[in-house]
């Protein structure tokens, strides 16, 4: 059986605006306990923010590369003040992985100056997203 924390939030995945009520019927627990476990999952970071998707908006996905001399933490944390929805430190060819969305281009553009300005990143390679389900 997977964990209730793990329901809850596939619950809220799918749709971040589903009552507590209903997820507790439907986890057959009561209200008070879906509220204590997802005001635990906010406070412990499992839970950052409840998004809103409007309308049409381009989305891009950005692998970073940075210097080894510069601690890649630090740089994450950088690029996650510049208007970023998420940003993954991640093994392999990227240092991190970082998703973009924007209402244009022109200001998806001016995110990813931010990011390719940033002292300590040697390279980004930039995916546009062309269809998300």
């Amino acid at each position: 059986m997977k964990d209730i924390d793990e329901e809850i939030l596939e619950e809220l995945t799918n749709n971040a605006r589903m009552p507590f009520l209903q997820i507790a019927k439907k986890l057959e627990v009561s209200e008070g306990t879906i509220r204590k476990r997802v005001e635990k999952l906010q406070k412990n970071d499992f839970i950052k923010k409840f998004t809103i998707v409007k309308g049409k908006q381009t989305s891009v996905v950005v692998g970073i590369q940075t210097n080894p001399q510069f601690p890649t933490t630090e740089i994450v944390d950088k690029i996650s003040q510049f208007g970023v929805d998420r940003i993954l430190e991640v093994t392999g060819r990227f240092d991190a992985i970082c998703f973009i969305s924007s209402k244009d281009m022109e200001r998806t553009n001016e995110v990813l100056e931010k990011i390719r300005t940033t002292e300590g990143i040697v390279h980004t390679e930039t995916f546009t997203v062309l269809k998300e389900t």
